[in-house]
């Protein structure tokens, strides 16, 4: 369970959008609520998890169900095949289970690429030695999808996969390095016919149909959705220590570069856009544990849902930036499975307007509590 109380947001005004929607930020809510059950019968697995939230209101709704096979049913697997709802193995943020990440949210290239983490389809995965390594076919439609909203569009699937190595090092030093790859197919909806209209506007005002005043709005012709390709490849690293007089400790870096497959902050449609779009992202950062009950940390977030972005100004054509950044600062207090996060994030958005309406990065820092408990 993950209780959450944003204490001040720069962006939180006591007003409503366009669609009624209230702009408030500050306020408690229940980020995560989750209940997990599994069953093991030698190597045959099997689990169900959901999810409760109060994000956008009270919603229930199914997170993961999966069964499958490992080899050796004991320790490590060799080799495992799960089928169902899982985590997309895509780099390390993307698979790693909320209640052991140190930071509250994932960075926004992860949420971009695969939010809601979630897909459904087949996966393979094992280990052996210093290997490790996974292998997945889903239907490409994330659990958060921003228009498709889990359901598969289009026949074809995507495939994604990692492989990756674990090294021990001297003095309890340990590298772990990893890299990712994803290519699939996304869908440009197809729009319906329209017909011919015929529209009165009143001009004088004196509610007499007049001919000067009819005006013909023409009909559109239908047209066919139209699929386009989608790749995406990532490189993970992290180093582990241990400081024995403070405790563990880790330094991080994780980054992507893609092509048309942001699904969850700037949706990519190279179809609607009459070209390609290209976003980078990456994280970088450090988590240090000050003895077994206090964690401190930093990361920096960046990126850029796409890099070839322009609009007109005048008569010139003038590149812009859609990069979301963001430095997170946090700090923990932990107690068995409870912990008590404070972090401060400095984040900033890049669909702002300045007083001018031009286009500006708008500041939109946060201070953020989360209390937690597992069991």
């Amino acid at each position: 369970m993950q209780v959450d109380s944003i204490a001040w947001s720069e962006e939180s005004v006591d007003e409503v959008d366009a669609t009624g929607m209230p702009l408030n930020r500050e306020r408690f809510l229940i980020r995560r609520g989750r209940l997990r059950a599994e069953a093991r019968l030698d190597g045959i697995t099997g689990a169900i998890e959901f999810d409760g939230n109060t994000i956008n209101g009270a919603t229930a709704r199914l997170l993961a169900a999966q069964v499958g096979y490992a080899y050796p049913a004991n320790g490590a697997p060799l080799v495992a095949i799960i089928a169902g709802l899982f985590r997309t193995p895509f780099g390390v943020e993307v698979p790693m289970s909320e209640r052991l990440k140190p930071f509250l949210e994932p960075p926004a290239f992860a949420r971009a690429l695969f939010p809601g983490n979630y897909d459904a389809g087949v996966m393979a995965s094992g280990g052996y030695g210093l290997a490790r390594w996974s292998i997945a076919l889903v239907n490409g439609a994330p659990a958060f999808d921003a228009q498709w909203r889990g359901r598969d569009p289009s026949s074809s699937y995507d495939l994604v996969g990692r492989i990756g190595a674990v090294v021990e090092g001297p003095l309890r030093l340990r590298v772990e390095a990893g890299a990712s790859a994803l290519a699939g197919t996304g869908l440009h909806p197809g729009t319906p016919g329209t017909k011919d209209e015929l529209q009165w506007v009143d001009e004088n005002q004196d509610g007499i149909v007049q001919t000067t005043e009819l005006q013909v709005i023409s009909g559109a012709s239908p047209t066919a959705s139209e699929t386009f390709d989608r790749q995406a490849i990532g490189i993970d690293l992290q180093l582990h220590w241990c400081l024995c007089a403070l405790g563990t400790g880790m330094a991080f870096f994780e980054g992507a570069l893609a092509t048309n497959l942001d699904r969850g902050l700037v949706y990519a449609d190279p179809i609607a856009s009459d070209r390609d779009l290209r976003h980078l992202g990456f994280a970088v950062g450090f988590v240090q544990n000050v003895t077994p009950h206090a964690q401190i940390g930093a990361r920096y977030d960046r990126y850029d849902a796409d890099r070839d972005a322009a609009e007109r100004e005048g008569l010139d054509i003038v590149g812009i930036d859609k990069v979301f950044s963001t430095l997170s600062v946090m700090a923990t207090a932990r107690y068995h499975e409870a912990r008590f996060v404070v972090q401060y994030d400095h984040e900033r958005n890049p669909f702002g307007r300045g007083d001018s309406g031009m286009p500006s990065t708008r500041e939109a820092d946060r201070v953020s509590l989360r209390a937690q408990v597992g069991f």
